[in-house]
């Protein structure tokens, strides 16, 4: 795949993201109203949008598995660090602008990361969890816990149409909005959007 055609993919995973994302703010009982907050894409002069959900939703109890092979739920991931907000990147090694937002999200880590806020990735790769580790490896991820969604269940149930998509949990394990597509990840915008995930209830 030439590079052209593979620039071309990544803007239309990202047009159809937005369009995806776009709709009308609305009032809800809670006081909260859905808000479509502008990241900076991770293509040169591009934006993404991250929409937030009005009623907070649960973690769909579903389970994934970890490196090792064991079953684990991201609710054991809350459990596990009370008051911890979390990044779920949802993505493929297949998926090219999935592959670009990498070094992004594990600077974003590093800079950010610590028991109030992390970044955690679960791919859907079919090969399993080994290629998605051996990618992370080539090109030097050292940041990021790695997770394997075998089917695609949980991101079905998380509402993700393609990849990568992106899922932020605040600190009492509640969904507050996701993204669809690539977005520059170790930017002002996308620090200013984790600072608000930070402040959510």
């Amino acid at each position: 795949m030439n590079k052209n055609l593979l620039m071309i993919v990544a803007f239309v995973a990202i047009l159809l993201g937005a369009i995806f994302l776009i709709g009308p703010t609305e009032n809800t009982d809670a006081g909260r109203k859905v808000e479509l907050i502008s990241v900076d894409s991770s293509m040169k002069g591009g934006r993404v949008l991250f929409r937030t959900y009005d009623n907070r939703p649960d973690i769909p109890n579903i389970r994934i598995r970890d490196e090792a092979g064991n079953v684990i739920t991201l609710n054991d991931i809350v459990q596990k660090n009370p008051g911890q907000s979390l990044l779920v990147n949802f993505w493929a090694t297949w998926c090219f602008p999935c592959r670009e937002e990498m070094p992004d999200l594990d600077a974003l880590q590093a800079a950010r990361g610590g028991d109030d806020f992390k970044v955690i990735l679960i791919s859907v790769d079919r090969g399993g969890v080994k290629p998605s580790r051996m990618f992370l490896d080539h090109i030097g991820i050292k940041n990021l816990d790695l997770y394997y969604d075998e089917k695609g269940t949980l991101g079905t149930a998380m509402k993700t149409i393609g990849y990568p998509t992106t899922v932020l949990i605040n600190k009492n394990g509640k969904q507050v909005g996701l993204m669809t597509g690539s977005a520059h990840w170790n930017s002002p915008s996308a620090y200013a959007l984790i600072d608000r995930l930070l402040m959510d209830e």
